[in-house]
Formats: C-alpha cells, sequence, structure tokens
C-alpha cells in the first residue's frame, strides 16, 4: 500500500484524475502472468485488489522473491531506466489493476513540466525507501556483501561520454576559479570509468 500512498501524496488531484481517465481498470484472473523477465514492458501497473509474486529465474527456475499486495505499484523501473525488466509478476488471485500505457505517461511527462516533476519525486521516494529496506534487509546476513559497482561495459557509451565531458568542464571550472576548491581542498571527486 505505501508506494501508491507515495505516488498520490506527490500528485495532484489533477494528475489521479488523469492516471484514472487514462488507465485502464482490468480485473485478471489468478496465475496471469503480467510482466515477463527479460521481455519488453509498456504498461505501469497499480494494484488495486489482490495479490502478485515477484519472481526471477534463478538457476532454470523461477524464484519468488516477493509478494506484492493491494495498493502496490510495480512496471515503474523499466519506465525509468528504459530497460528490460529485471523479473517476472505474476497474479496469485484475482487482481483488480489500474493499467496505464507508458506511452501515455512519457508523453504527459514531456507535455506538463508540474506533473513530470511530481511523478519523477513520487517514483524516486518510493524507489529510494525500497533500496532502504533492502540494505536493512541485507544488513542481518552478516555473509553477504552488497555490490553496487556497474561494469564499464554495462554504461552505455554516450553516458560514458556525457560524463567525461562534465567532468572535464568542471575540472577546467575548478582550475579558472569559476569554482572555488574550498581553500585548497577540493571538493569535488573524479572517479574515472
Amino acid at each position: 500500500m505505501q508506494k501508491v500512498l507515495f505516488l498520490f501524496g506527490e500528485l495532484n488531484d489533477d494528475d489521479i484524475d488523469w492516471l484514472i481517465t487514462t488507465g485502464q481498470i482490468a480485473k485478471i484472473p489468478p496465475e496471469t502472468i503480467l510482466i515477463h523477465e527479460n521481455q519488453p514492458l509498456e504498461n505501469l501497473y497499480i494494484l488495486l485488489d489482490g495479490s502478485v509474486t515477484v519472481a526471477i529465474e534463478s538457476m532454470g527456475m523461477d524464484k519468488d522473491i516477493a509478494v506484492l499486495k493491494s495498493g502496490e505499484i510495480f512496471g515503474e523501473l523499466s519506465f525509468i531506466d528504459r530497460q528490460l525488466p529485471s523479473a517476472s509478476v505474476k497474479t496469485r488471485e484475482e487482481c483488480l489493476l489500474l493499467v496505464i500505457a507508458q506511452e501515455m505517461i512519457s508523453q504527459r511527462l514531456s507535455q506538463d513540466i508540474g506533473f513530470s516533476a511530481r511523478f519523477n519525486r513520487a517514483i524516486a521516494t518510493f524507489l529510494a525507501n525500497r533500496l532502504r529496506n533492502t540494505v536493512q534487509h541485507l544488513g542481518k546476513d552478516k555473509d553477504f556483501v552488497f555490490n553496487q559497482s556497474i561494469a564499464h561495459e554495462a554504461i552505455p557509451e554516450s553516458v560514458r561520454e556525457d560524463f567525461h565531458v562534465a567532468t572535464y568542464s568542471l575540472r577546467l571550472a575548478v582550475a579558472s576559479g569559476t569554482i572555488p576548491n574550498g581553500g585548497g581542498e577540493s571538493r569535488i571527486v573524479f572517479t574515472q570509468f
């Protein structure tokens, strides 16, 4: 329930009305796969009633990693990072969903800066909450090492180029005195990929 509260807490009444009128209410039977791991995703889902299982493929078998209940949102990660879903989502029982096409949300985000700010803040807030819960949960396993490093090859070339241009510009600004370096101690840490 927490995710939808994050979302609706950030959005105004017009935004919520838009989501409801743009989306479709769907009654989905049990055991229906809504999201397939590593397959393109077209929708963002708000679970109004029922529950779904989140599973990943591990050594040729599906491994359940979470159960989402009424009020949860899913499909948001692939919407934000434009990557294929990292897990599958399947209904456990008959579910009532608000299904919103990602394309429609993208159009609204590009046309309404206020909606864009509110929507992205809501997504960032519940993703931060999810990460905190994950880290807290993983922290209970003393032998687990959480590695957030990204392999150089996994970062798109355009992102690496933008990063290098930005760091070069910052270095020039610090060197020229445009950005003070804190009295001799650089407050900007430059990292090479």
